[in-house]
């Protein structure tokens, strides 16, 4: 089973998004900071098969996260979810980001993007 990273600090975007994409049959971690994803990531850097964050983080910002994984290694998919107007939908893939969701949105519609990312049918 493919397992998904999701990073955000609101519990409530890290529960809901665990069960969209549990239901869509993805196996799901989550971390609340940077520090907390970057810890897991580190773990076993191909152990994700992507990874969803939110750009304004309690420690820092989703581009820590893209810089770290495209550091490692280019094929991991790094998803952007934000309310913020910091970032646009251009800057974020100039950045790195491979899909670039502004809240509100729906889970589902990112677990879509992120079969459509591992060339997966939705």
């Amino acid at each position: 089973m493919e397992e998904i990273l999701v990073i955000d600090d609101e519990p409530m975007i890290r529960s809901m998004m665990k069960m969209a994409l549990a239901e869509m049959g993805y196996v799901v971690t989550r971390a609340k900071s940077v520090e907390e994803a970057l810890s897991i990531y580190e773990e076993d850097i191909f152990r994700f098969s992507a990874l969803v964050t939110d750009f304004n983080l309690e420690d820092g910002t989703g581009l820590d996260i893209v810089n770290l994984v495209r550091g490692n290694e280019e094929s991991t998919p790094v998803i952007l979810m934000t309310g913020s107007v910091k970032i646009s939908s251009g800057d974020s893939y100039r950045a790195g980001f491979s899909a670039f969701f502004h809240k509100p949105f729906s889970c589902v519609e990112v677990g879509h993007e992120i079969d459509h990312l591992l060339g997966k049918a939705s």
